[in-house]
């Protein structure tokens, strides 16, 4: 699926103007009693690392479900100052629902988006969140010895026997964060 803009989503159909919040129809798919089983690998780009005053330039989500990443099912949003963001958003999440999120700074990524998604649905990501980072140092604490652990997203994978990033964007941080979750957390039969 190409990167898509924010003029694109509006073009084919993105959300044409917000409802009131408490109206908004993303606050109850976030709220959703329905479970999938699924999980979603997240990862967003910006201008800076701090999300209280970092843009949002590009974002990444794809489905896991059972033991496979679903890179067919994936989402890749770019967004432009000069460009509502309300309609990707919505897209967004729309994709994610209430699935549980995966992915690597998890804080940061979520972080970013709660603060451009609260306005708008009147509310944070109530979505569970599994860092990818800390099921692996709680993997590698239990090994006995006392060294560091390197928790850069390149040496885990590295250390998990998984295949380099391919690129340095979004896209390519999320299918990692996909593929540590499942060999740290393969589902259970």
């Amino acid at each position: 699926m190409p990167t898509e803009t924010i003029a694109s989503v509006v073009a084919n159909g993105g959300a044409p103007s917000v409802p009131a919040m408490s109206e908004h129809p993303d606050r109850a798919l976030l709220l959703s009693g329905e479970e999938t089983g699924e999980r979603v690998a997240i990862h967003c780009e910006a201008t800076s690392f701090d999300a209280a005053t970092a843009d949002l330039r590009s974002v990444a989500a794809l489905r896991i479900r059972g033991g496979r990443v679903l890179t067919s099912q994936r989402l890749i949003l770019s967004f432009w100052p000069t460009e509502p963001a309300e309609p990707a958003l919505s897209r967004l999440l729309a994709f994610i629902g209430n699935r549980p999120l995966v992915g690597y700074y998890l804080d940061f990524t979520v972080g970013l988006l709660d603060r451009l998604v609260q306005p708008m649905v009147g509310m944070a990501l109530p979505n569970q969140r599994i860092e990818v980072s800390s099921l692996y140092y709680g993997r590698k604490a239990k090994a006995p010895g006392k060294y560091a652990v390197d928790l850069r997203l390149d040496s885990i994978l590295r250390d998990l026997d998984l295949p380099p990033r391919a690129g340095e964007d979004a896209y390519a941080s999320a299918l990692a964060s996909a593929m540590v979750y499942l060999r740290l957390e393969p589902p259970r039969p």
